[in-house]
């Protein structure tokens, strides 16, 4: 597979892209990530909108998973959910304590982190731009929708520490309330950075 293709207008600062994908798809009621969304998997359409923007992919999968069914269009850096249940904040706690003990050197190099969620497709090419221009690795980057935030959040390096604390299903709200002085809100007109697929409705809404 090949690797995400990058601008090289865009290397400064170097930022990984984390996709978690490590949740159940209960109200779903079967495995969303592997739903068709415009001839892809769903996690694999998501996980392509960010990759073009990023140095470098990472993908949080369910305990002990392969990556192939997904069909990902480009390597990325696999890593695993613990075996017993977990809540969000739990998933991005252990995604990023494995990037933080990383010897890969893109990841080593990196900046910032964009944290996606895995069912989230329809995010544009030009929000994911202006994300990128703004990361830096004391601030965090959120896109906002008619006053709504949403994802992905670009959270600079020095935050790296208190999201690989993390427990629980809460994800980084906690984090982001504790640093809001730290916290750069982008406005844009993309209604993609708040719209997750929880149903097979959502995802037909779609397509």
């Amino acid at each position: 597979m090949a690797e995400p293709r990058h601008d090289q207008r865009r290397k400064t600062p170097q930022v990984i892209g984390l996709v978690l994908a490590a949740g159940q798809s209960r109200r779903f009621g079967s495995d969303k990530r592997l739903a068709s969304f415009n001839g892809q998997t769903l996690l694999a359409a998501t996980a392509a909108r960010l990759a073009p923007h990023v140095t470098a992919m990472a993908v949080m999968l369910r305990h002990g998973e392969p990556i192939e069914p997904f069909g990902l269009p480009f390597e990325a850096h696999i890593m695993h959910a613990p075996s017993s249940p977990i809540g969000m904040g739990t998933s991005l706690a252990t995604a990023v304590s494995g990037l933080l003990a990383s010897t890969e050197p893109r990841h080593l190099q990196c900046e910032a982190l964009a944290l996606m969620l895995g069912d989230m497709p329809e995010v544009r090419d030009e929000t994911l731009s202006a994300l990128m221009v703004h990361a830096s690795g004391d601030i965090i980057v959120r896109p906002s929708h008619q006053g709504r935030a949403g994802h992905p959040v670009v959270f600079g390096r020095s935050f790296w520490p208190a999201l690989a604390e993390l427990d629980g299903d809460e994800g980084a709200r906690s984090l982001l309330k504790r640093h809001a002085l730290q916290v750069v809100t982008l406005d844009t007109s993309d209604p993609g950075i708040l719209t997750d697929i929880d149903t097979p409705k959502d995802l037909s809404s779609l397509q």
